[in-house]
C-alpha cells in the first residue's frame, strides 16, 4: 500500500505561471517564486508519460525563454527525516549542464546535474560533500527518477529509468547510483531548469512493509584516504624515532 505524502501533476492551464498555483496535494502551501535573477517557469499542454506511471492532467514545466533563462519554483510540504521515503518525478532535460542548473532539489541532495560528472548526464549530487554519484544516461533521456531515502541506514538509492513497469518498490532492482553516509532531511522542492527542460509527475510516497537496509560502507573520498596514510606515516616516524638507540 502507498502512503501519498505530496503530489503535484502539474494539470494546471497552459502557459500559467506556476507560482501561486496550488493543485496537487499534501502540500503546505502553492508554488513560490524565491529569486528575482530568475525567470518564472510555466505550464505546457502535453504532459510526460512513461510505462507504468500513471499521467493526470497535461501539465509539465519548462524554463520560459527570455532574457533570463534560469527559471525556478519552490514549495513546501512537511519535513520528511524518518524511516524510508520515496521520492519520484518524470523529467527530460536538455544537454545544458552548469550554473546551478537543471535541478530538483530536496534539502541538501539534488538530482540533475551542474557540470560535475564531465558530460551531461542525470546525476544524483551531495552537496554537503560536494559528491556527484553519476549515471550514464543522458539529460536529455525521457526518464522515470525514483529516490529511496533510508533514514535508518542513512543511504539514499536512485533510479533513472525508461519504464516504471513492472518496478517492485519492496525489491527494487539494483539502484542506478547510490550514496552511502547520505540521507538528506527535507521540507520543500526547489526546481531549477532552462529551456527545453520538462518536469512531471511529483510524488512524495511511502510504502508500507518497506524494510530498512542494512547501512552501506561509507564511501571514503581521496582526501579521506590521503589524510589517514598521512597520519600513519607520522605515527610509523613517531615510533621508529622512539625505537632507535639514543
Amino acid at each position: 500500500m502507498t502512503t501519498v505524502i505530496a503530489e503535484d501533476s502539474f494539470a494546471y492551464t497552459t502557459g500559467q505561471r506556476v507560482v501561486g498555483q496550488n493543485g496537487g496535494v499534501g502540500w503546505s502551501g502553492a508554488w513560490v517564486f524565491e529569486n528575482a535573477n530568475f525567470s518564472q517557469l510555466v505550464v505546457n499542454a502535453a504532459g510526460l508519460t512513461v510505462p507504468g506511471v500513471s499521467s493526470s492532467g497535461g501539465g509539465l514545466m519548462y524554463a520560459l525563454n527570455g532574457a533570463l533563462p534560469l527559471g525556478h519554483a519552490a514549495r513546501s510540504l512537511p519535513q520528511q527525516d524518518t524511516g524510508v521515503v520515496f521520492v519520484q518525478f518524470l523529467s527530460q532535460f536538455g544537454t545544458q549542464s552548469g550554473g546551478g542548473s537543471p535541478s530538483v532539489r530536496f534539502g541538501s541532495g539534488w538530482v540533475g546535474n551542474n557540470g560535475g560528472c564531465g558530460s551531461p548526464v542525470y546525476a544524483l549530487i551531495d552537496t554537503t560533500a560536494g559528491v556527484f554519484e553519476c549515471t550514464t544516461v543522458p539529460l536529455a533521456t525521457l526518464s522515470a527518477v525514483v529516490l529511496r531515502i533510508d533514514y535508518t541506514a542513512q543511504t539514499t538509492q536512485m533510479w533513472v529509468l525508461p519504464s516504471l513497469s513492472g518496478f517492485d518498490y519492496l525489491n527494487p532492482p539494483a539502484p542506478t547510483v547510490q550514496r552511502a553516509g547520505f540521507a538528506p532531511v527535507f521540507s520543500r522542492f526547489s526546481l531549477y531548469a532552462r529551456n527545453p527542460a520538462l518536469i512531471d509527475e511529483l510524488r512524495v510516497f511511502r510504502v508500507a512493509n518497506v524494510v530498512p537496509a542494512t547501512p552501506l560502507p561509507v564511501p571514503v573520498d581521496s582526501r579521506g584516504a590521503l589524510g589517514a596514510l598521512s597520519g600513519l606515516m607520522l605515527l610509523a616516524g613517531w615510533w621508529y624515532k622512539r625505537r632507535r638507540p639514543g
